[in-house]
């Protein structure tokens, strides 16, 4: 028997065949427009909740500021979460020196800010809908400095295109389906409870298999830091 020679179905499944399969596991169709439109915005609340469970690795990159001489702050890019991991590069030479990440209440108990150099340390203060981070010392003007940071970022949204992929890899497009379906299902008039309760769990079960899988392949290597008392 041949097989089809192709692997995209990620890319070949769109937006409305995830609702259409969605509906189905919920034991519905969907009547009107505005099922359609109920499904997508349910899609956008699902993504926004996945966010908040961990971190997505498909969902992080590399980032970069360069910083202004004796400016303590910058504000990062609206569709930034938070940051992992952050590094200062020097233009002089290239080098990376990793910053150690502070909390911003322990950046307001520094008693000079404006203490200049190479910044080796930096908080974020998060607001309404953007981050801010202060870094110190304060970059001085002796070359510049760049902040490189690994960052989380927004998924992409759920729009009125019919003709689109949901911003997630192949391996999680269970997991979406299933979770559209428990959420659908919690509107659709007289679902049964014991339905909802099944397609909650049947969500939760794909969910976490996948969730599981998206992990770093690297190994982790620990060195203790031994102390003599002499």
């Amino acid at each position: 028997m041949a097989t089809s020679s192709t692997n995209t179905f990620n890319t070949t499944f769109y937006v409305d065949e995830i609702i259409e399969e969605a509906f189905e596991l919920a034991g519905g169709q969907p009547q009107s427009g505005y099922d359609g439109r109920s499904a997508r915005r349910s899609l956008n609340f699902l993504l926004t909740d996945w966010q908040n469970r961990g971190v997505l690795l498909w969902a992080t990159d590399l980032q970069t500021e360069t910083l202004v001489a004796d400016a303590a702050s910058f504000t990062l890019d609206a569709s930034t979460i938070d940051i992992l991991d952050a590094y200062m590069r020097r233009a002089t030479d290239n080098t990376d020196l990793q910053m150690n990440r502070i909390s911003y209440e322990e950046y307001e108990q520094i008693a000079d800010k404006t203490t200049s150099g190479r910044p080796t340390q930096f908080a974020t203060l998060r607001g309404e809908s953007t981050e801010t981070v202060y870094v110190w010392p304060v970059p001085d003007s002796t070359t510049t400095y760049t902040f490189r940071y690994y960052r989380i970022r927004r998924l992409y949204d759920i729009t009125k295109s019919a003709l689109q992929n949901a911003d997630v890899p192949f391996r999680f497009l269970p997991c979406l389906v299933n979770g559209l379906a428990y959420y659908l299902a919690m509107k659709i008039p007289n679902t049964r409870p014991d339905r909802i309760a099944m397609l909650k769990l049947n969500y939760e079960e794909t969910f976490k298999t996948a969730f599981e899988a998206d992990k770093q392949r690297a190994d982790m290597k620990i060195v203790p830091r031994l102390h003599y008392i002499t």
